[in-house]
């Protein structure tokens, strides 16, 4: 079973003559090769760090001061990084629900729940996101960017007949060395100049890919050596992809803004190139109304596309350490050894020792030992400095990790406990954000592929939808994604999550948010009902109507302290709408529900009050 990737048809195809042809193919082949040239220093580092992770030295062996001298790599960079790795899938996936999705504006309440059940359906059973997400989070926080691919795939099977078992959008996790942009570009997947996913085919691969995608492959060749990078990593983890890397083809996608016509405005073109002939297979305008590309950074760098991973962070630390620690090991061994001197001929050259053996010497002083080094104490201590450092560097006490009650005590207060809980985590802001919002928005870019779908006209996804949902949501979903304003309505995003909420925590904010909200509706009734009351004075009813909208405007700001909610608007009353609706129509109390609301605010018992006269 394979997937292929099924771009939509949306639109009319583009052709080209043979010298706009030519021109593309000369342009796409000098911007390519720039890029892969301009990364060539981070290629490199990306080499280093995964030694690095493996734990292989940096030499294969150590002869100084002595021969095979001990050659150990200290791996504190991957206990760095495993902790922040798992850190981070915690984030992703302890959360429920695991999306979020909130209705922008009040007409799309009911549309924005049909939403976040079907997206979180989409990312459990069809999108394939824990699996990406495992490789993608496992890229940032190695090497310092995770990319996410999320193309309209068919599920395919040939046996006696070619079948396609399934459709849909699948989230896919691509490796940093097969993502290219241009040579210092920025973060902006959308907004750069152009951006392209390197694809590895075998023969068989290339030659499907080539009949349903109507390439031209007349001057495709395969490629002479695979990837240096992918190769490395294929070494460091005992394995290799295939030995007839002559059968591989070298295929980019393209989605570049390039003039293809002449006439001063760029077309945003999506074209299928093979670099090892430098040659079109096909070019077409973009089917997506977005790029299918979402990317992480751990750390970034200022105004770069690329990121800083934790290995690289660490690096310098734990070349330090495996120095200090490969010499405190060498230097226990000629502590422990001795240098014999000898009259010449009283030890033959053929003789071996071992513990307990007896050598008879006529001149006991003929034999001396000689010793060849003192023990160094300060070395676990030079260690232990360069490992604090390491950790200040990355944020993580897991090199040295300390008891708990070493770190807040039996008796710390809980207030306490959560603000150093609160410290923890905000070293991990920035990065943990990145891989909240480039998740979440690999789960968007699955709702585009399903828009794109819908605006063609396709029925086979209308009556998918249908067999998912059920009729009643799957006619809100269609319709919100059918409308133009689908990211004005509706706003997807992965739930909070952090060393400082936890689930009972969220449970207790949730019940105070729920006695908050259920006072303020009380006192709003009862100066909806003052204000809507015939017999109310003029000026007492204008009080009302500001007490009203300062007590809806605190609300607001009170509400948007809550993690669990983003949408605050819907939670507050508009007073002067609701008063259009009820002026003369609501029997009062006079002003006894105000003058009770006033007491409380004041700080009153909340015990009624006798109605003022």
């Amino acid at each position: 079973m394979r997937l292929i990737e099924r771009h939509p048809l949306l639109v009319p195809p583009l052709r080209l003559s043979v010298e706009q042809r030519d021109a593309l193919s000369g342009w796409i082949t000098q911007e390519v090769e720039d890029a892969f040239a301009a990364r060539l220093q981070q290629e490199a580092r990306w080499r280093d760090v995964l030694r690095l992770y493996e734990g292989v030295p940096k030499n294969p062996t150590r002869n100084v001061p002595i021969e095979n001298a001990p050659n150990i790599e200290v791996t504190i960079g991957a206990i760095a990084a495993d902790a922040i790795y798992a850190q981070a899938l915690d984030l992703l996936y302890t959360v429920s629900p695991f999306i979020t999705a909130r209705a922008v504006g009040p007409p799309f309440v009911e549309h924005a729940k049909a939403v976040q059940r079907f997206a979180n359906w989409m990312a459990a059973n069809e999108l394939g996101l824990r699996e990406a997400a495992e490789h993608t989070v496992l890229d940032d926080v190695q090497l310092g960017t995770g990319i996410y691919y999320i193309p309209w795939v068919e599920h395919t099977q040939k046996t006696d007949v070619h079948r396609v078992l399934t459709r849909g959008p699948r989230c896919l996790s691509i490796d940093p060395k097969d993502f290219i942009v241009p040579g210092g570009a920025y973060g902006d997947l959308q907004a750069v100049r152009w951006c392209g996913f390197r694809f590895w085919y075998t023969e068989g691969e290339f030659r499907e890919r080539a009949t349903l995608g109507k390439w031209d492959a007349s001057k495709a060749m395969p490629v002479g050596m695979v990837d240096w990078v992918r190769s490395h990593r294929e070494t460091l983890g005992l394995t290799a992809s295939s030995k007839r890397i002559s059968e591989l083809y070298e295929v980019i996608d393209l989605y570049a803004y390039y003039d293809v016509d002449g006439d001063g405005i760029d077309e945003h073109l999506l074209v299928t190139w093979d670099r090892s002939s430098r040659s079109v297979l096909k070019a077409r305008y973009v089917p997506y109304d977005r790029r299918p590309a979402e990317a992480m950074r751990y750390q970034l760098r200022a105004h770069l596309f690329y990121g800083l991973g934790v290995l690289e962070m660490i690096r310098p630390y734990q070349e330090e350490v495996t120095e200090i620690h490969n010499w405190r090991n060498t230097n226990m061994m000629i502590a422990n050894a001795r240098l014999w001197k000898a009259k010449t001929g009283v030890v033959p050259e053929t003789m071996r020792i071992w513990p307990n053996k007896v050598v008879s010497l006529d001149d006991p002083d003929s034999l001396k030992p000689e010793q060849l080094g003192e023990i160094y104490p300060s070395a676990p201590q030079a260690e232990a400095i360069t490992l604090s450092l390491a950790e200040r560097r990355v944020g993580v006490n897991e090199l040295s990790m300390p008891r708990p009650s070493q770190v807040l005590g039996s008796r710390t207060p809980g207030i306490t406990a959560l603000s150093l809980l609160q410290q923890v985590n905000r070293r991990f802001t920035p990065a943990f954000d990145a891989i909240r919002f480039a998740t979440a928005g690999a789960v968007r870019q699955g709702l585009y592929r399903y828009q794109e779908r819908l605006l063609a006209g396709d029925t086979q996804v209308a009556q998918h939808l249908r067999e998912v949902l059920g009729e009643s949501d799957a006619a809100l979903v269609e319709e919100v994604l059918k409308t133009s304003r689908f990211d004005d309505a509706v706003a997807v995003e992965l739930t909070a999550s952090s060393a400082s909420i936890s689930r009972e925590a969220d449970r207790q904010n949730a019940i105070m948010l729920v006695n908050i909200l259920a006072t303020y509706y009380q006192r709003t009734l009862e100066l909806v009902a003052i204000a809507a009351n015939p017999q109310t004075p003029e000026p007492v009813r204008e009080v009302a109507k500001k007490i009203a909208t300062a007590a809806g405007e605190i609300i607001d700001r009170t509400v948007r302290a809550f993690d669990q909610v983003r949408d605050p608007e819907t939670f507050v009353v508009n007073v002067e709408a609701e008063l259009d609706q009820t002026v003369g129509q609501v029997p009062q109390q006079g002003l006894a529900g105000l003058v009770q609301m006033l007491a409380l605010g004041a700080g009153g018992n909340g015990r009624p009050t006798e109605p003022v006269a």
